[in-house]
């Protein structure tokens, strides 16, 4: 049976600078990027209802967004309850944006097992967890949290996606996610139809490499549960979103049968919007998505 190939979306971080969202969404579109996830790197200036504004097109929403007037670090395993309501209120608000643009899903990051006290290079900075008891307490708050939104997600008729979090150096033992033996416990903890992953592939090189895991091995485990892609690359050592390049490993992963019908994510960072535009027209020439 022919499997119809899933579009490829543009991620609104896809550009160094922020900027207004509309202006970056219609920066894609008038470069025929009619697929875009609503993120990072814009600033909403505007109080209408966002589904009531934006040009006709594909959209996804993506982790922190639509931004809260005041800010705080979305994090759906906090012991501080302040930020853990503050999460789920953000979530649940985006699952029912996700609904009301027609969107498949809306995904969300792994918890983190402490909050962060600053923002580095690349990443935030966690401080340790002070026990081991932290890891397991923090890994159950992101259990019922995600029961609680899986639900909110069924009833709108959407899935909730989880990315996989980045284990650099500084970040081991510090942030949910990051192996695939963590992922087969959260699901087996909370077998619910409605929950999936998102796929980062840069996270996924950077924590292979620190953690000494091989990257397909773990595709091959959680392959049941990868409902879409976030693509961009990276040296290995930090989250740099680079373009995938053409002998890169994300390429055969991407062409494997399971995953033809699956949305896929550009978050590689470009200087310009044409550049983005022809990597793009570069992926659906190679993945066979024109």
């Amino acid at each position: 049976m022919m499997v119809t190939p899933a579009p490829i979306f543009v991620s609104t971080a896809c550009l160094p600078h922020t900027e207004p969202l509309l202006a970056r969404v219609v920066a894609y579109h008038n470069c025929g990027l009619m697929f875009v996830e609503l993120g990072a790197r814009v600033e909403l200036d505007f109080a209408e209802p966002l589904c009531s504004i934006l040009p006709v097109g594909s959209y996804l929403i993506h982790n922190y967004f639509p931004p809260p007037a005041i800010p705080f670090v979305l994090n759906l395993a906090s012991a501080d309850t302040t930020v853990y309501q503050h999460s789920l209120e953000l979530v649940e608000q985006a699952l029912e944006l996700t609904a009301q643009l027609g969107a498949p899903f809306y995904s969300v990051h792994a918890g983190f097992i402490t909050d962060p006290t600053a923002f580095g290079t690349t990443s935030f900075v966690f401080p340790p967890p002070q026990n081991p008891e932290d890891t397991a307490a923090a890994l159950q708050r992101f259990i019922s949290a995600m029961h609680r939104l899986a639900d909110t997600a069924q009833r709108r008729g959407v899935y909730l996606l989880i990315e996989n979090n980045i284990c650099s150096h500084e970040l081991v033992g510090k942030l949910l996610l990051q192996n695939a033996d963590e992922f087969l416990q959260f699901f087996q903890a909370l077998p619910h139809p409605n929950l999936g992953i998102l796929l980062d592939t840069g996270h996924l090189n950077v924590s292979a490499h620190t953690l000494g895991f091989d990257r397909l091995a773990f595709i091959e485990q959680v392959a049941p549960y990868i409902k879409a892609f976030h693509i961009h690359d990276n040296d290995r050592q930090a989250d740099l979103h680079q373009p995938i390049q053409p002998d890169s490993w994300i390429l055969e992963v991407l062409k494997r049968p399971e995953f033809v019908a699956l949305p896929i994510v550009v978050e590689a960072t470009f200087a310009h919007v044409t550049a983005l535009r022809d990597h793009v027209a570069w992926l659906r020439g190679e993945l066979g998505r024109d």
